[in-house]
């Protein structure tokens, strides 16, 4: 017996998945048939998975802007990863394996071996929720998954990376079509086609020229060579945008180290700006004492500038004899004005060191700020343009956007992956 089987990747639905609402297409009468087998809150999953990374992670952080309050939301709000990814199982078609047959139980047999020996094939891959649907035309399983990266050097040393978590289960992208997503999804149907085996069910694999292709599946090869171009596409726009992911982690690495500088820069030019005004204003104290003395001195000038020594003044009381006489009371008034004299020049000279000092110390104190106000500019120029390069990158996702929207509006977005096989050369 043969029998087709396809893994694609879904959009993701978990309330339809749990039948929270019901489409046209299902039967509701059967859906008590469906089985359930993992059915958990996404968000407490991200607590067990990625809890102690985000608290080491926001612990290293010295910008507050930098710090992630929650991951599921910071996920959920990115364009680069999505919370979580989806697979569907199928066995059959509706034509050879409806739901009400032996083949469609037979085949539900197969896709329970299948998700009980899917978690231990994928140890990066957390799967939170899935489902077996028995209520629509052909059983098949719906697998919802975190995928998760550990010991990684930039973000969360753990978090949610699909390319990086195949990548460390051996997946590891070869050329533009063997991308490490479908080298996967290559390995889980050669698993499912071993599971088939055993129950004596061969893998039926449709050529390209199958005379039976439904409709839609007709159409879908005629556009074939469009789906190549937008694959080629979205190839070079993902090997553009991982490039340009890994210069945005540089760039907020560079950032932050540069942050760190300028922020101690900063301070060592408000320390020496303090320093300057303190030792500005100990100058100005020190010439306004000089100039008090120098005022002083002006004003006593007259009057010791006949006296040579102050010492071999005598007081006497008689009027008579070589010797001046003075009396007692002048001799002292001299006597204290002549040292205030010589006490003030003393002094005058020792302040005017001081300025010297203060000048030189001053100059020097200038040079440094100098300098460090014309390092601050090279940061800040720096700065410009590490945010003009983020301003790219911002622009290198919006185009990557615009093309996967414009895939989802073509609706070859869940399948576009199961048609972009890569092209077989054949051996001479």
């Amino acid at each position: 017996m043969q029998k087709t089987l396809s893994i694609t990747i879904g959009k993701g639905s978990i309330g339809h998945n749990n039948r929270a609402f019901f489409a046209e297409n299902i039967d509701s009468s059967r859906s008590q048939n469906n089985i359930i087998f993992h059915k958990e809150d996404i968000k407490k999953v991200y607590q067990e998975l990625f809890g102690a990374a985000l608290v080491e992670y926001n612990a290293k952080q010295k910008r507050k802007d930098r710090i992630i309050k929650d991951y599921y939301d910071h996920i959920f709000h990115s364009k680069q990863e999505k919370p979580f990814y989806e697979l569907i199982i199928q066995v059959g078609n509706k034509d050879d394996t409806p739901c009400n047959s032996d083949e469609g139980k037979l085949a539900a047999q197969i896709l329970i071996e299948f998700e009980k020996e899917f978690q231990k094939r994928n140890p990066h891959v957390r799967i939170f929720n899935s489902v077996l649907h028995m209520d629509e035309h052909t059983p098949h399983l719906h697998i919802d998954f975190v995928p998760f990266a550990t010991n990684q050097k930039r973000g969360l040393s753990t978090r949610n990376a699909l390319t990086k978590a195949l990548e460390q289960q051996g997946f590891i992208a070869k050329g533009k079509f063997d991308t490490s997503s479908k080298l996967w999804i290559d390995s889980e149907k050669e698993c499912l086609s071993e599971i088939m085996q055993r129950y004596g069910i061969e893998w039926k694999k449709l050529g390209t020229h199958n005379n039976h292709l439904a409709v839609l599946d007709f159409k879908k090869q005629e556009r074939k060579k469009e789906i190549l171009r937008l694959e080629n596409k979205i190839e070079c726009t993902d090997n553009i945008l991982k490039s340009r992911r890994e210069l945005l982690d540089d760039t907020e690495r560079i950032i932050d180290k540069l942050d760190g500088e300028y922020q101690e820069k900063k301070a060592a030019v408000g320390q020496l700006d303090d320093e300057i005004t303190e030792k500005e204003n100990v100058l100005a104290e020190t010439i306004s004492v000089i100039s008090v003395n120098n005022s002083l001195i002006e004003a006593n000038a007259e009057k010791v500038s006949k006296i040579k020594n102050i010492d071999d003044i005598q007081a006497k009381k008689t009027l008579f004899g070589d010797n001046v006489t003075v009396s007692q009371e002048d001799y002292n008034n001299l006597s204290e004005l002549a040292k205030n004299q010589i006490a003030a020049e003393n002094n005058v000279e020792v302040l005017t060191e001081k300025v010297a000092v203060l000048e030189k110390d001053n100059a020097v104190l200038a040079d440094k700020n100098k300098s460090l106000n014309n390092e601050l500019r090279s940061v800040n120029s720096l700065r410009d343009k590490l945010n003009s390069a983020l301003r790219e990158i911002s622009e290198w996702k919006s185009k990557y956007q615009k093309v996967m929207d414009f895939i989802e509006q073509l609706g070859l977005r869940e399948r576009l992956r199961e048609f972009l096989k890569p092209v077989q050369h054949r051996s001479r």
